[in-house]
């Protein structure tokens, strides 16, 4: 399908099967369609494309557990023509912007590799204090500390 037929529908339809259930029967297959991604959309996009399964059941118009049912083949074939729908719109945007992420990226190395050894390692120090602050669990209400052996 060319690109100007997909942009005027909006994506491209697909009908996808799903794994069979726990008690053995097997959804019908479901039409679906694999959508453009919209520009005010791309900032929830771009959170999703290192997942996969995310990825997928976003580009559906659905989410993470939904594509965890489809079959394996289906899954395959909603992302291919998810990338292929939005290589030129969503997926552009994403390498421009994890290119700036880059650049900012050297660009911090480089100053931190400016400072002196001792600075640095204050710097090292200080993160992995915050760090391990912040992941301290919240204890609950009535909380007793298990017995110390």
């Amino acid at each position: 399908m060319d690109p100007k037929t997909i942009a005027l529908n909006g994506g491209i339809m697909l009908t996808v099967s799903f794994e069979p259930l726990a008690d053995g029967t097997v959804p019908a297959p479901d039409a679906i369609k694999i959508r453009q991604i919209p520009v005010r959309d791309y900032e929830a996009g771009f959170s999703m494309v290192d997942d996969e399964p995310s990825l997928v059941g976003f580009v559906c118009g659905k989410n993470k557990a939904w594509a965890l049912t489809l079959s394996p083949d289906s899954f395959e074939e909603a992302l291919t023509t998810g990338r292929e729908v939005n290589a030129k719109g969503f997926f552009t945007s994403c390498r421009r912007r994890m290119e700036r992420i880059q650049k900012e990226q050297a660009s911090l190395y480089g100053a931190i590799a400016t400072l002196p050894p001792e600075t640095v390692k204050q710097m090292m120090e200080k993160g992995l204090a915050m760090q391990n602050r912040s992941h301290s669990p919240t204890l609950s209400p009535g909380y007793v500390s298990p017995p110390v052996r």
